[in-house]
């Protein structure tokens, strides 16, 4: 047994133990996958003596082996999560605005070490044939119209910055791994775009961002009706980081992706789709660039993805038709 399967085992049996406090029981009967997807937290499908199905997101601290930059701070995964179901408790309790897993109970320590939450049962068959692009922008539009009044200055919620100036930032503490990587040429365009980009984006009210937006934490009930999970990153800034999230990491066919972008820009006029433009460039920079230190840490000059990533950096640093459908 690997010491990563050690671990897990190890973190799985705790959370069962929470179930016992909580006077539940494990429902072995469901097939889920076991750890949130950045492995901060064992997702634990569970039932009470009623037969009612919940969900257990029991959070834990990931095994040694992973890499995480100096700035994050692991104990802030479940912070932000706990918090942004508490916003939803006060504000949307029955989720009518946006569509999440209801609240059942949350631990009472700081940070908090689980989550009890509604069981949200799947639809049937590929994920193609009932998660489209109207899903996809309808989720998007339901954060961005969060009011942001309501969600800032809550106690022990740590809420992300995902806009052009954090991602300049994090990307500067990345100067000693990744400046042999990508080259001084490389180095110097990234930042002066991103500034560029901070110059047409400065003026752009900040939103609600996911932080995670994937397709796996965008789940489709037996109803048709798109559900969010996984709220360990969310934060707020660019409105376009979380399409750009989703554009780089799915992987489905490039003509699908082409139209996803088309459609997302076509939504947008004038000036808005030159600075929607900018936001997903600026934010896919920093995509690219967290990827390859990442990988560089873990597997140096063996890293299998480097030009797969480096060509995504630079389609990101030229824009135009390298990027964005005409």
């Amino acid at each position: 047994m690997t010491t990563d399967q050690a671990l897990i085992d190890q973190h799985r049996a705790d959370a069962r133990k929470v179930l016992q406090e909580l006077g539940l029981e494990e429902n072995e009967h469901v097939r889920l996958r076991s750890c949130s997807g950045h492995n901060s937290s064992i997702l634990m499908p569970c039932m009470g003596p009623d037969g009612r199905t919940f969900l257990l997101k029991y959070a834990v601290e990931p095994a040694d082996s992973r890499f995480y930059p100096p700035e994050v701070r692991l104990e802030d995964y479940p912070r932000r999560e706990a918090g942004f179901y508490r916003y939803l408790d006060t504000v949307d309790p029955n989720r009518h605005r946006i569509h999440a897993p209801k609240t059942i109970l949350i631990d009472s320590q700081d940070p908090p070490r689980w989550l009890l939450l509604e069981w949200i049962g799947g639809a049937v068959g590929p994920a193609e044939e009932w998660l489209g692009m109207d899903e996809f922008l309808n989720v998007l539009r339901e954060l961005r119209e969060i009011p942001l009044d309501q969600l800032l200055g809550r106690r022990h919620f740590p809420l992300n910055h995902w806009d052009v100036v954090s991602y300049r930032d994090r990307i500067r503490l990345m100067v000693d791994p990744m400046h042999d990587v990508i080259g001084a040429d490389r180095w110097q365009s990234q930042m002066r775009v991103l500034l560029e980009a901070q110059r047409w984006l400065e003026s752009r009210p900040v939103t609600v961002v996911h932080g995670d937006f994937t397709e796996q934490n965008v789940l489709v009930d037996a109803e048709g009706r798109p559900f969010l999970i996984d709220f360990e990153r969310i934060g707020i800034g660019n409105e376009d980081h979380d399409f750009a999230f989703l554009w780089a990491h799915s992987e489905r066919n490039e003509a699908w992706k082409r139209d996803l972008v088309s459609r997302y820009l076509d939504q947008r006029h004038g000036s808005d789709r030159i600075k929607a433009e900018w936001g997903i460039r600026s934010a896919l920079i920093y995509l690219a660039m967290r990827r390859l230190r990442f990988a560089h840490l873990v597997h140096g000059e063996a890293d299998p993805n480097r030009e797969q990533n480096l060509a995504l950096l630079d389609a990101a640093l030229q824009g135009g038709p390298a990027l964005f459908p005409i």
